[in-house]
């Protein structure tokens, strides 16, 4: 019936349509309470209604039962922003050792000597002269395989030149013989047969 009325009906200006209002008005904020009552800012969000419920319950036009309703609800919304308050901790600076600023003067040392760590951290300094100890030897060894292979390729080289000479060699007595042979058979010292003349 409400819904249909139209904007000037007199069931607008009644009193029951104004405690239907709050009804309504107020469930929806319980359901508000219920649904949010575990966010962190409840308390700055839900506080201003407090007292407006207490100010409307203070009307004596108000009914009994939408009087006790609406002072329930404003006993929920203190209970839960007691709680939260009590398990609030006070904002308090951050315990923790201060961090000195890098000095990036020089140190100068009196009787410098090249080559000689002078890091106070005994620790990083016996790690970076164990570190180039390590790259002294990788570079020595390295050294050492460079000179083994080039020893390698220089007898690889004689060996291949020694059966060179050997085989150059052999193919020369052959071709001697050949042509010898040849020679022989053309002069004919070589008769039929094959056998040699005296």
């Amino acid at each position: 019936m409400i819904m249909e009325a139209s904007d000037d009906a007199p069931a607008f200006d009644s009193n029951i349509y104004r405690v239907g209002i709050l009804l309504s008005v107020s469930e929806t904020l319980r359901g508000f309470v219920n649904i949010y009552h575990d966010i962190i800012s409840f308390p700055e969000v839900f506080t201003s209604f407090v007292p407006l419920l207490h100010e409307i319950v203070k009307e004596n036009k108000i009914p009994e039962s939408l009087q006790l309703k609406m002072t329930s609800i404003a006993s929920l919304i203190k209970g839960k922003i007691d709680e939260h308050e009590k398990l609030r901790q006070p904002l308090r600076m951050r315990m923790k050792k201060p961090v000195p600023i890098k000095q990036f003067n020089p140190r100068f040392e009196e009787n410098f000597v090249h080559g000689k760590n002078y890091d106070p951290d005994r620790e990083r300094a016996q790690r970076k002269k164990l570190e180039r100890q390590i790259k002294q030897e990788a570079k020595g060894a390295a050294r050492e395989l460079r000179k083994d292979n080039y020893f390698l390729q220089e007898v690889k080289a004689r060996e291949r030149a020694v059966a060179e000479e050997e085989r150059a060699d052999k193919y020369r007595k052959a071709m001697a013989f050949l042509q010898e042979q040849e020679s022989n058979f053309k002069s004919g010292q070589l008769g039929r047969g094959g056998k040699k003349r005296k």
